[in-house]
């Protein structure tokens, strides 16, 4: 059953990659023989790991490259209406857009070809056309994983087709939490296909998604998810899922994040992404609730990221909406008009501009909130 495409929320949650946590009363996940070169499993909401296999060991990343070259883009904030053409220079072989070198198209139309089937020629082009150059904009994207401290990874050109693009499964973890993060990733990873025109022509084309194993699979809810393949790698896969109830209800409070690289196959890679989710399904007590501690100014801790993107989310609370980790006045001032929002504390009361239980509390319940 198709069920409709749902945007997620702005909820970028920093990860800080510790070492996965014990569960004595649980049976730890087993991989199969040669099932895949390295992998990990955590939850977003506070990049607690579940399970990991050689998460640090670098390995090409091919088209899960397109993550970072889509963040990138979105730094830029570019006109999606702007007309650009296909160049020689951004065939390089792989999936691709089937058009014409000189087609024109609107850069929408080259954002969704990249990230819904994967198409090589459309992300050199958005690179290209990107008021960088491809030299600088290719120096942004690695300025942008070493910003989300993805430190191993490294990317030569933005479509993914260099094996000399390399990251690792934690790495890849931090990458593409950022990445589903943002509602147009979001949206691209859940179309089952995107329909475009040939301006010149007016011929309409389809394209299919690489992500369809998840859409129209009935026991998982796809916030997002990017395939990569090269010989070099294999297939890799990065997937953001939730849990569906009986009922076709995702259950947001078991979200996961699962990277699977260097797997045998296509089919593979969702079959071990799948299974990997729903071992950490399996046992309720992954998902309690982690301990956060109370935060004031001039702290710095990733629970303050995780406090500010959350406060984000509501621009008349926080209209400058930085991600920094510092607590500092304009993360006081968020907090104090959070707290008067939602009538948990004002001036002169000795909590105001502290996040404490109440505080935290709300941003809890706001973070689990559809």
């Amino acid at each position: 059953m198709i069920r409709p495409r749902f945007i997620v929320p702005f909820l970028a949650l920093s990860i800080l990659l510790a070492q996965p946590v014990p569960f004595a009363h649980a049976q730890a996940y087993t991989p199969k023989e040669n099932e895949f070169a390295s992998a990990i499993i955590l939850s977003p909401r506070n990049g607690k790991i579940f399970y990991s296999f050689k998460p640090d060991k670098v390995h090409p990343a091919a088209s899960l490259t397109k993550l970072v070259q889509a963040l990138t883009m979105l730094d830029r904030n570019p006109n999606w209406n702007k007309t650009v053409s296909i160049a020689n220079a951004d065939e390089v072989g792989g999936g691709r857009l089937r058009v014409n070198v000189g087609t024109k198209l609107p850069l929408r139309d080259l954002w969704y070809a990249s990230l819904v089937s994967s198409a090589n020629n459309a992300a050199n082009s958005m690179t290209r056309n990107s008021g960088l150059g491809t030299s600088a904009f290719i120096a942004a994207m690695n300025a942008k994983a070493k910003n989300l401290k993805s430190t191993s990874s490294k990317f030569v050109d933005s479509s993914g087709i260099s094996p000399k693009n390399v990251t690792t499964a934690s790495d890849m973890a931090k990458i593409a939490a950022a990445a589903f993060a943002e509602p147009l990733i979001v949206d691209a990873s859940q179309r089952y296909n995107y329909t475009y025109k040939i301006p010149s022509t007016g011929e309409e084309r389809v394209i299919k998604s690489t992500n369809l194993p998840f859409l129209l699979d009935d026991d998982v809810w796809l916030i997002g998810a990017k395939t990569g393949y090269l010989p070099e790698a294999k297939y890799n896969l990065a997937a953001q899922l939730r849990p569906v109830d009986a009922n076709g209800k995702p259950d947001k409070q078991k979200e996961v994040l699962v990277i699977v690289l260097g797997a045998q196959s296509t089919s593979a890679s969702f079959e071990s992404a799948k299974r990997m989710a729903e071992w950490a399904w399996s046992d309720p007590a992954r998902f309690t609730a982690i301990d956060r501690p109370y935060m004031s100014y001039g702290m710095t801790s990733t629970h303050v990221s995780w406090a500010q993107k959350l406060l984000a989310q509501d621009k008349t609370v926080y209209p400058d909406g930085r991600v920094t980790g510092f607590f500092g006045p304009l993360t006081r001032e968020a907090v104090r008009k959070f707290q008067l929002k939602h009538g948990i504390a004002k001036n002169g009361d000795s909590g105001y501009g502290v996040i404490g239980p109440a505080t935290l509390a709300k941003l809890q319940e706001l973070e689990l909130a559809d």
